[in-house]
C-alpha cells in the first residue's frame, strides 16, 4: 500500500494574489501601534507633569494655610495679652482703692485707738 505524507501547510489562495496588500496592511498596523505607543507615552508624561504640579500646588497651599494659622494664633495671643493686661490693671486699681479706703479708715480711727490704749493703760496703773 502506498503511504502519503501529510501536508503541513494551509493553502491560502489570496496570499499569492495579494502579497503586496498584506505588506501594506502589516505596515499600517505597525504604524498604528507606534502612534498608539506615542500617545500612551505622551499621556504618561502629561500625567506625571499634572501630578508634580498638583504636589507643588498642595505644598504651596499647605504653607499658605500654615502661615495663616500662625498669624491667627499670634493675633489671638495678642488679644489675650491685652485682655489680661486690662484685667490686671483693673485688679490693681481695685486693690489701690481698697488700700486707700482702709488707710483712710485707719487714720480716722487713730484718735479713737490712742484714746482706747490710754484708757486701758490708765486702768492698769
Amino acid at each position: 500500500m502506498l503511504k502519503l505524507k501529510p501536508i503541513n501547510f494551509i493553502y491560502n489562495p489570496y496570499s499569492a494574489v495579494f502579497p503586496k496588500m498584506e505588506a501594506e496592511i502589516l505596515s499600517e498596523i505597525r504604524d498604528a501601534e507606534k502612534k498608539a505607543d506615542d500617545i500612551i507615552g505622551r499621556a504618561k508624561r502629561e500625567k506625571e507633569a499634572i501630578l508634580q504640579e498638583a504636589a507643588r500646588n498642595s505644598s504651596k497651599l499647605l504653607a499658605s494655610k500654615e502661615e495663616e494659622i500662625k498669624k491667627l494664633q499670634e493675633k489671638k495671643i495678642m488679644e489675650f495679652r491685652d485682655k489680661s493686661r486690662l484685667v490686671k490693671d483693673e485688679k490693681i486699681a481695685e486693690g489701690k482703692s481698697t488700700a486707700r479706703q482702709t488707710k483712710a479708715k485707719a487714720e480716722k480711727n487713730i484718735a479713737k485707738a490712742v484714746e482706747f490704749v490710754m484708757k486701758k493703760f490708765d486702768e492698769m496703773v
